[in-house]
């Protein structure tokens, strides 16, 4: 007797729903969270018990069994926010009121991060904050060295400036204060040279040795006329470290539509699996043969996936493909869309925090498109040849994958690369050959026995990747970029894919009412999004280093006001603009020198003050006053004189100027913004 209908996919739905839910702040303590599922253990125990004996009640108990699932997501939520965790460096933080000061620490590096020019960064796990002992994740930056990166595992202590990141500048940029929050860190320790000291850790660490070993393998390939961009590209498509790859590079296989193929994940892991699979295939003709043939391929795709440094994307791969492997060595039916769901479930109860990350999200919406749609799809045309079945084949694997994060793409990158078919056929077919030969010639190259020859075959082989790519990346007239696409654009067009996936032929009136019906709403979504992009309105302040701008936004068109010291025709391509032009949906940017007035409609006038005050008349009273430049005036006779409601200044001022200017608006208690420590200053609506 089944005592409820819980297919394993609604089941980590469910869950899924409850570990988003728990992100959610309430003002509940952790008992309240505790003692809710407690009661809804008791009553899921309860239901079992009565639904076994009546029958009838088998659907309470299915109402229960969901609410408890919730619940567990929840609770394994809020088990890992800082929280509630009792000992948690940022409770220390707002004790002790040490924000932006010096703090001495001691903790574990967890791993390397991307450097930049100046700074090494490090994912660092704390043990003490100014000797009180603490837990919890930041950044901690240290100068930049020509020697090798710190070990993971490495012990770590010093003193440095601790601050919590922040909000980005401008509207529309990069919030890198929300990315590092994904990855559990709200704070960042910045560290001199002469601050800071490594212990090496004797103990035994899986992401230290997957570092040396990546190590040794670059170290030994630099022995052969290797390019810089071969070797960036090695480093992504065998050794999942791509944050070394040209951003040029990188752009041109985002363009190309197989930017995939750089992080290393399922398409990698599967080829690994395959390979195991038939190397170990021997096994199986001497006793305890299939016990030892998957103990080795599980430790092969372990060493693979420590060797790639156990990204979210490679974690995803390894945990759905060990699963996978159990069922193909014991001969289990197993059904791929319940092995993703196990893997998911496994990753997420351990970190929450990786339904948040962008790159789990693109991967398994890609894997679950496929399991679910790419049999339909195939079924549309029956091929007659072998070569005919094998082109329709990545066809379709390249358009159900396509299809799964189309929504996502469109959201977070705001492009569609036209040429993803034709650069996935040309590529995938050719991909398990660059993984296999990759491996040949990591071996080779660790034992000195790789053949020069064969280095050079390889590298022209990467070349020819690289060419290819680039070349369709030319082809700009193909890759659709600066794509509108909104939040509410991107909920109903994930409801219309799950539609799709959630199809079932036995249930055709649901399951076409269902498609039908989020069909309609994705229409009126975009003919909302559409009719609120062409009526917004918008002026703001933009904070820009040592300059001027100011952004009046009416419908699809910016109006941009500028410095004339500046070049105008470049403003368009710097960073932000082109953000807030693709987050906006702006169709036309016209640029213009800055005037001294500007009528705001309901919300009064901007006047402009960079130089001598010149007022138009002797009432006059702008609600708004810009200084730029560094206006050399006396600001409290500004200030009594014209009485404004809000000073903002930009930028292009000196910073001993702008603690001045908000001294004096405190004294005359009138509002005052810096778009220095504000940042972009938009005006109220009303």
């Amino acid at each position: 007797m089944k005592y409820a209908n819980l297919p394993l996919l609604q089941v980590c739905l469910v869950f899924f729903f409850g570990i988003w839910f728990g992100f959610i702040e309430f003002s509940f303590e952790f008992l309240a969270y505790v003692t809710t599922s407690i009661i809804l253990l008791i009553f899921f125990i309860i239901s079992f018990l009565v639904s076994k004996k009546y029958s009838k009640l088998k659907s309470v108990f299915t109402i229960v069994s969901l609410l408890f699932l919730f619940s567990l997501g929840v609770l394994n939520t809020k088990t890992h926010l800082p929280k509630h965790q009792k000992n948690h460096y940022s409770h220390l933080l707002s004790t002790d009121s040490i924000q932006n000061k010096y703090i001495t620490f001691e903790g574990k590096i967890v791993k390397s991060l991307k450097s930049s020019a100046f700074k090494d960064k490090y994912e660092v796990r704390l043990n003490t904050l100014n000797q009180a002992k603490t837990r919890g994740k930041v950044l901690i930056q240290v100068p930049a060295s020509k020697d090798s990166l710190i070990d993971a595992g490495s012990k770590i202590l010093g003193y440095g400036r601790i601050k919590a990141f922040t909000d980005p500048q401008n509207p529309q940029q990069f919030n890198y204060r929300e990315y590092m929050s994904n990855l559990q860190m709200s704070h960042v320790i910045d560290s001199d040279v002469d601050q800071f000291s490594i212990e090496v850790s004797p103990g035994f660490n899986f992401r230290s040795l997957g570092e040396k070993a990546r190590g040794d393998i670059l170290k030994s390939l630099k022995n052969y006329s290797f390019s810089k961009d071969q070797m960036d590209i090695i480093q992504a498509l065998l050794l999942g470290q791509k944050q070394d790859i040209d951003p040029e590079t990188y752009e041109s296989f985002s363009k190309a539509g197989v930017v995939h193929i750089l992080a290393v994940s399922g398409l990698h892991v599967g080829i690994i699996l395959l390979i195991l699979q038939f190397i170990t295939k021997g096994l199986l003709r001497i006793k305890y043969g299939r016990l030892m043939r998957q103990v080795l391929v599980l430790i092969g795709i372990w060493g693979f996936a420590m060797l790639a440094g156990f990204t979210p994307s490679v974690l995803r791969a390894a945990v759905m493909f060990s699963f996978l492997s159990l069922a193909l060595n014991y001969k289990r039916k197993t059904s791929a869309i319940n092995t993703l769901a196990l893997s998911a479930i496994f990753l997420i109860i351990i970190n929450p925090y990786f339904i948040y990350q962008v790159g789990f999200q693109l991967s398994y919406l890609a894997v679950l498109s496929i399991v679910s749609l790419q049999q339909r799809f195939y079924r549309l045309y029956q091929p007659g040849f072998y070569l005919d079945r094998k082109v329709w084949e990545i066809i379709s694997v390249t358009v159900t994958a396509q299809l799964g994060v189309l929504p996502l793409s469109l959201y977070y990158f705001h492009q569609f690369p036209g040429l993803f078919i034709v650069s996935n056929l040309v590529i995938l077919p050719g991909l398990g050959v660059l993984l296999g030969g990759g491996i040949l010639i990591i071996l080779l190259g660790l034992l000195n026995m790789l053949p020069d020859f064969l280095a050079h075959i390889y590298g022209q082989a990467l070349d020819l990747l690289l060419g290819f790519v680039n070349w369709i990346a030319s082809k700009e007239d193909l890759v659709f970029s600066d794509i509108y696409f909104t939040k509410p654009m991107l909920i109903t067009s994930l409801v219309l894919l799950f539609s799709l996936i959630l199809w079932n032929k036995k249930q055709k009136l649901l399951s076409y009412s269902l498609l039908n019906l989020s069909l309609l709403a994705l229409m009126i979504c975009i003919h909302v999004e559409k009719q609120e992009q062409l009526q917004q309105e918008e002026v703001v302040i933009f904070q820009t280093y040592r300059n001027s701008q100011l952004g009046a936004l009416k419908g699809s068109l910016l109006n941009l006001y500028s410095d004339k010291s500046k070049n105008l025709d470049s403003i368009k391509d710097e960073y932000h603009i082109k953000n807030y032009k693709t987050l906006k949906g702006v169709d036309s940017i016209q640029i213009a020198n800055f005037r001294n007035l500007y009528e705001l409609n309901s919300s009064g006038v901007l006047y402009i003050m960079d130089s001598i005050p010149v007022y138009p008349n002797e009432d006059f009273h702008p609600e708004y006053i810009l200084l730029k430049n560094s206006p050399d005036v006396n600001f409290d006779k500004v200030l009594l004189n014209l009485k404004p409601l809000q000073v903002i200044a930009d930028g292009s001022n000196y910073k001993t100027d702008i603690a001045r200017w908000r001294a004096s608006a405190e004294k005359f208690k009138v509002k005052f913004h810096s778009t220095w420590e504000d940042g972009a200053f938009v005006f109220p609506k009303n």
